[in-house]
Formats: C-alpha cells, sequence, structure tokens
C-alpha cells in the first residue's frame, strides 16, 4: 500500500513484540499492527462494500432468473500421424505443434464447415438460430485431441450439430487433400511447359547471337582495342607533354638575348633533341650491324663532337656567324688601338659587323617561324592522337557490352534449365506421393445427448456474484483510501512535510457556546486531552536553545484546523510551568482570541501598529496565572502593511524584557500574506495540521511559503485527531494508558 496508509514506525501497539537484535537487516516478522490497519481501513467503509456485495447478488440472481437451462454434447477427434515420407521425398516434417491446431480450430469454426454441417442435419435455419447457444472446439491439453463442443436449448439437437461438424470435417479434409493434389500436379505440369517452352526459346537466341557477332573474334577484337588504346593513350601523352613544354619556353624567351633565344631554338630542332635519332646503321656507315652497334655507341658516348666529325649533323649556320661577328669585333678593337674611326680599314669592320648582326635577325626570326609551326604540328599530332584514341575506345566499349550479352543470354539459360529441373522433380515427388496422407483424423467419442442440463448453475453462479463484489468493494475502498490526500500519521509529517513533529492533539466535543471551556485550565488535568498539550510543551521546550525560541507563531494552511485552540492551551501549559507568557492575537482581521477570556477586543495590537498606543497600554490580564493577552484591536483595512512597521519590532523588544515567551496566534497562511511576513520576524513557527482532513499538498505549499519567506519552522502538531475514527485505533490505545477521555467525561457530565 501506498505510505499514507501505512501506520507509523514510532508507535508501537501495545503487547506487540519488539524486533530483535539485528531485525532491520533481518526478515521482516509479522506485525499486528498492519492486520489491524488494513481491518480498521475496511470496516471505516463497510457499507461501501456490503453495497458492492448486495448489488452483484441481485444483478446475478435476477441474471438466473431470466436465464433458459441449456445442455452441452462434446465429440472428441484423433489426430495421428500417417505414413512417414523419405526425407528426399518431403522439405518439412510433419510436426503438430501449436500452430497447426489453431489452424484446425480455425477451420473447424469457419463458415464452411459449420454451413455444410447445417445442411447435414436437415432441419430449417430458424430452428436451428433458436436452439443453438454456442459452439467451442479447443484442444485437450498434452493431447493430439481436438473437443468440439455443442451448447443448446435442446439436448438431442446438441448431439447431433456436434457429431455433424465432426463429420463435415472429415469430408472436408478429404476433399482438400485429393484436390490438392491434382491441383498441384496440373500446376506444376503446367509450370513444367512453360518454362521448357521458355528455355528453347533462350537456347535458340543464344546461338543466333554467337553467330551473328562471331563470339571468338569478340575476345580477340577486344584484346585489340586494348592494347591499342593504351598505345594511343601513351603517344598522346607524349606530344602533350612536348607541347606543355614548347608553352612553357614562350614566355621566358621573352628575358632571354637573341644568342640564348637562337641555341634555344635550335636545339629544339635538331635532329637529337626533336627525338629523331640516327640508325645505328648509320652511325656505322654501313658495317655490319653488330660493328655498326658498337661503333655507333662509342660515337655517342662521346657527345655531339663526333657526329660533327662524322657529318651526321652540321652546326648551325647562327654559329658561324657569331663566330664571325666575334672575331670582327676583336678585329675592330686591335684597329681602334691604331686608328681612329674614320679610317677605311675600321669603316669596313663596321660594315661587315652590320652585315653579320642582320645575318643573325633573319636566322632569329627563321627561328622563330620553325618554333611557332613545330608548336602547331604537336597540337595537331595530339589531337589525332585523341581521335584515334576515341574512335578504339568506342570500339573496346563495343565489344565489352557484346560480351556482356552474351554473358546475360547464358546466364538466363542457366537459370530456366534449373528451374525446369526443378519443377520436374518435384512433379515426380507429388506422383509418388499422392494418396500418401501425412496425417490421420478420426472420431474417438461421439457425442451423446446430455442427461442433465449445464447452466444454470445457480450455487456456482451466486457465489462467483458474492466475491466479484466483495473484489469490487474492497477495490473501491482502498482506491478512496489511496487517494486521500490528507495528513495522518506522524510519519506522514516527517516524510511529507520535512518538519519534526511535535505531538498529537485529540478531538473533542466543544461547546461553541461557551469559549472558556476549550482552555487547558478548565479541563481535567487528568485527561488525555490535557497531556496531549504538555506532550507539546515538552516537544517545544527542548526543541533548542529557550533564548533562540522566545517569540513564536501558530499558524496553519487554511482556515478552521484549530491553530487559536492550539495556540492558547500551548500558552496555558507554558504558563502553568511557570514560565511568563505573552500571547498576542495576530489575525487582524478575524481574530477572536480574546473571547476565550471574556475580555474586550477594542484595544489592541492594531492600536500600537499604527502608533495610536503604548505596548504597555493594551497588554491585558487572563486571570490565569503568568498569562497576559493583546487582543487584535480594531480591524484595519491594511494588516500586511501593519506587519512591516518598525512599531512591530518595537513591541517584540518591550515583550521580550517582561516575559519569557510571546506566542502570536496567526491567521493561515495560504489565506492572508501577513502570515508569511510575521513568520519572518520571529523566532520561530509552530505549524498546526487538522489530522485526516487538511490537503498534504497546501502542507507542502505552505511549507514552502513560509522557508521561502525566512520563517524558522520549529515543528508540526496533528490537531482534531479522532481516536474513535477507525484509522487512528492505536493512538486511543496509546492515550487510553490515562484511561479517560475528555470528550466521553464530557458528555457524561452532560447527561448528569
Amino acid at each position: 500500500m501506498k505510505e499514507m496508509i501505512t501506520p507509523p514506525n514510532q508507535l508501537q501497539q501495545p503487547g506487540a513484540v519488539p524486533a530483535g537484535p539485528g531485525g532491520a537487516g533481518g526478515a521482516k516478522k509479522f506485525n499486528i499492527i498492519d492486520v489491524k490497519q488494513y481491518f480498521h481501513i475496511i470496516v471505516k467503509r463497510i457499507w461501501l462494500v456490503a453495497l458492492c456485495f448486495v448489488i452483484a447478488l441481485g444483478v446475478m440472481v435476477v441474471m438466473l432468473l431470466k436465464e433458459v437451462p441449456t445442455y452441452q454434447a462434446t465429440t472428441n477427434l484423433l489426430m495421428t500421424r500417417g505414413i512417414r515420407l523419405p526425407v528426399q521425398q518431403r522439405e518439412v516434417d510433419y510436426e503438430r505443434g501449436a500452430d497447426f491446431f489453431q489452424t484446425q480450430v480455425r477451420l473447424i469454426n469457419s463458415g464452411l464447415v459449420m454451413g455444410r454441417a447445417r445442411e447435414r442435419l436437415g432441419r430449417p435455419t430458424s430452428e436451428i438460430r433458436e436452439l443453438l447457444v454456442s459452439v467451442r472446439v479447443s484442444p485437450i491439453v498434452r493431447t493430439s485431441m481436438l473437443q468440439i463442443s455443442v451448447t443448446s436449448y435442446d439436448p438431442v439437437f446438441s448431439a447431433e450439430f456436434a457429431n455433424a461438424i465432426a463429420e463435415e470435417y472429415l469430408e472436408f479434409k478429404a476433399e482438400e487433400r485429393m484436390t490438392t493434389a491434382q491441383s498441384t500436379v496440373i500446376s506444376l505440369t503446367q509450370q513444367a511447359n512453360r518454362i521448357r517452352d521458355e528455355l528453347q526459346r533462350a537456347e535458340a537466341r543464344v546461338t543466333a547471337y554467337e553467330r551473328e557477332n562471331r563470339l571468338v573474334a569478340i575476345a580477340q577484337r577486344g584484346n585489340i582495342a586494348a592494347d591499342n588504346l593504351a598505345g594511343l593513350s601513351a603517344q598522346a601523352a607524349g606530344f602533350r607533354t612536348q607541347k606543355l613544354l614548347l608553352e612553357a619556353q614562350q614566355p621566358l624567351m621573352a628575358e632571354s638575348s637573341d644568342e640564348v633565344i637562337l641555341s634555344m631554338l635550335s636545339a629544339h630542332m635538331s635532329p637529337m633533341a626533336s627525338g629523331v635519332r640516327p640508325s645505328l646503321a648509320e652511325l656505322g656507315g654501313g658495317q655490319s650491324a653488330r660493328g655498326a652497334r658498337e661503333e655507333g655507341q662509342m660515337m655517342v658516348a662521346r657527345g655531339p663532337e663526333a657526329l660533327l666529325d662524322m657529318g651526321i649533323i652540321s652546326r648551325p649556320s647562327w654559329l658561324e656567324i657569331s663566330r664571325r661577328k666575334a672575331r670582327l669585333e676583336a678585329e675592330l678593337g686591335e684597329l681602334r688601338t691604331r686608328f681612329r674611326d674614320a679610317h677605311p680599314d675600321i669603316q669596313q669592320v663596321l660594315r661587315r659587323i652590320k652585315d653579320a648582326e642582320r645575318e643573325l635577325d633573319v636566322e632569329l626570326q627563321f627561328a622563330l617561324r620553325q618554333y611557332y609551326s613545330d608548336l602547331e604540328a604537336l597540337d595537331i599530332r595530339y589531337r589525332a592522337a585523341k581521335r584515334a584514341e576515341m574512335a578504339w575506345e568506342e570500339e573496346a566499349i563495343l565489344m565489352d557490352r557484346k560480351a556482356k550479352e552474351y554473358q546475360t543470354l547464358q546466364r538466363g539459360v542457366d537459370r530456366l534449365r534449373g528451374l525446369y529441373s526443378t519443377v520436374f522433380n518435384r512433379l515426380k515427388e507429388v506422383d509418388i506421393t499422392i494418396g500418401i496422407e501425412p496425417e490421420t483424423v478420426q472420431i474417438l467419442d461421439r457425442a451423446r445427448p446430455p442427461s442433465s442440463a449445464t447452466s444454470p448453475l445457480q450455487v456456482n453462479s451466486i457465489f462467483l456474484a458474492g466475491l466479484i463484489g466483495l473484489g469490487i468493494g474492497l477495490g473501491l475502498v482502498f482506491g478512496l483510501e489511496f487517494i486521500d490526500d490528507s495528513i495522518r500519521y506522524p510519519d506522514e509529517v516527517t516524510k511529507g512535510l520535512g518538519l519534526p513533529f511535535f505531538g498529537v492533539i485529540p478531538s473533542a466535543n466543544w461547546d461553541p457556546n461557551d469559549l472558556r471551556s476549550h482552555m487547558l485550565s478548565n479541563l481535567d488535568q487528568k485527561s488525555g486531552l490535557a497531556e496531549a498539550y504538555r506532550n507539546i510543551r515538552s516537544a517545544f521546550l527542548f526543541s533548542g536553545s529557550k533564548a533562540d525560541h522566545r517569540v513564536m507563531v501558530v499558524t496553519s494552511a487554511v482556515p478552521k484546523e484549530g491553530k487559536t485552540t492550539s495556540c492558547l492551551n500551548i500558552s496555558v501549559s507554558l504558563a502553568q510551568a511557570g514560565s511568563r507568557i505573552l500571547l498576542v492575537d495576530g489575525d487582524m482581521r478575524r481574530g477572536e482570541l480574546h473571547k476565550f477570556f471574556g475580555l474586550e477586543g477594542g484595544r489592541g495590537l492594531s492600536d500600537v501598529l499604527t502608533g495610536q498606543a503604548k505596548p504597555e497600554s493594551v497588554i491585558q490580564r487572563t486571570g490565569i496565572s503568568n498569562l497576559d493577552m493583546i487582543a487584535t484591536g480594531p480591524f484595519p483595512p491594511n494588516p500586511a502593511e501593519l506587519m512591516l512597521r518598525p512599531e512591530l519590532r518595537g513591541l517584540l523588544e518591550f515583550a521580550k524584557r517582561s516575559y519569557d515567551h510571546i506566542f502570536f496566534d496567526c491567521p493561515p497562511v495560504m489565506a492572508v500574506s501577513e502570515a508569511g511576513i510575521l513568520a519572518s520576524q520571529v523566532d520561530g513557527v509552530i505549524f498546526v495540521v487538522w489530522a485526516g482532513q487538511t490537503s498534504r499538498r497546501l502542507s507542502q505549499l505552505s511549507v514552502q511559503v513560509l522557508r521561502e519567506r525566512g520563517a524558522n519552522i520549529l515543528g508540526c502538531v496533528l490537531n482534531n485527531l479522532e481516536f474513535g475514527r477507525v484509522g487512528y485505533y492505536y493512538y486511543s490505545t496509546y492515550y487510553g494508558y490515562y484511561d479517560y477521555d475528555y470528550r466521553y467525561e464530557n458528555n457524561r457530565e452532560k447527561s448528569a
């Protein structure tokens, strides 16, 4: 059960066996308190359990009176395994599992079998509908049997219909096996013929493709295309590389001298630079191949000078012109050492130098034209190689596509051959297995007309209805107890509110017309009620140092929780213990604390807070030793604002000099705002909760509000707890020690 219906752990039922050493870690022992708690929860709402019990019995009795007797007949079917086929002639061995029996149950319940059973009876449909109640088909547990039960208003009809269903089921199974075998043979034969025709057409397509495309030549042509494509790709790459090298030289020539440009261009145009090497036979001058090869290798090793000496290559003409120009410039320098520039020899040398420069310019122009021609020729050769490469690439793609088409046709032929072989083998297996039944079904026990009715079972039905009513009633009782949100036990104070527990105040039949009878001083001091207030006094005094608990506030979450009576009697109990107490009525909206003492409330706290009176002028004597009181005074329109005035601190300072404790009867926290204001300016707060009545959520919210305002909540008091109320029996046992209860004594006094 939820925590709210768990009895508190702080109190122990008299006579209960205490937990032994190590009981917390050992097995949980039987506790009579738990049993009594559940018992009293039920007794508290026993009327609800009784009501559900009576309603359930009444409904069942009415149903039994209206019910017509029914009869049930049963037929049992036995399912056995037939002749087992060889492994190679069956795909899956026959196993009678849950799926198989469920399939048979659905088959028997199908409209086809039921319709044939109705036709077998030969009775009108309207008569069958009137007599039939239900048909139930179920497998018998741990057997290979099915049970067909028919419930009807006629015992003879129930037996006949059960037998008719079983017989029609057997006939349907036999027809199904024969029809299935025949249809399978026909279907497999048709599939075999169709696959055979497709196989023949596929083989014809493969033969035609081989004849048209010369399958042997396809592979050779594909290899040739691949080789040519690789060679052309390499050749095109070489042309492109030479072209890129020439293009890279072009911007560099603008920064070079004429001699450098001519040297570079002549190197490009020479046979060795252009990639045209002379053969070894040419290098050897027509000697034998081996001798020519050796001599050619020697000449290549000696360098260009050997080729120049043999006349295979000639020096470029611009070199001769450059040499001639250099000699002329040297000659000019020598002549200038002896003659002036106007000398005829010097003028002749100058003319010859100019002629050499013009020849060099002609050579340069010729070399540039040759350079651009070679560049364009390389571009043409590159594009030609790329076109040839594309042509061979198309040829290679064509050969590859034809090879793949042939492979696709061949795979289709192989697939059809395998499929035809599978279907043909399956057809032979079906021919062999025709007539062999994998399982046999037979009627083991035929249905017979029952001799007695199966319903109504009056005693069982009434008993079951009573149990259902009790179950519903108990469920409602514990459900209502579960959703009860009130605080009822001390452990709910500590766990639900997080507050220390000060004590329990039992309820009493207070006389609303005699408020003085509510005071502790007017009660029998031996009663359990008086002792309850003394317990709260002790809890308050020992909850901390007295210096920290001088100014106190007594409040609650909502009105009518008994906070005024609790504040009054706690103050009286402290006064009886010898402490000087000042009781202040802090409820400036509905304060009535002065009525308990028969005093006037015309002057009081509101006069002090508004500055119209001094604290000593509003203090009244209550007639109880050590207990004085300040009433509310006139009800102001703004009590919350008055609580914030400095006069309140002045009142507290004055009271602390003359009294040991000052108690404020404060309004409810959730009703007005001044409760939180006043609680934040005092030393501590005592929170009052009406046991079994105040909502847990409202109490938690009130505690949260007080803590957010900075209040110091010392503890909680459970007020107005009814000992006679079911669920609080252990409190009555505890306080029963005094053998006295104020409520009952008060009643005895009135009766006297």
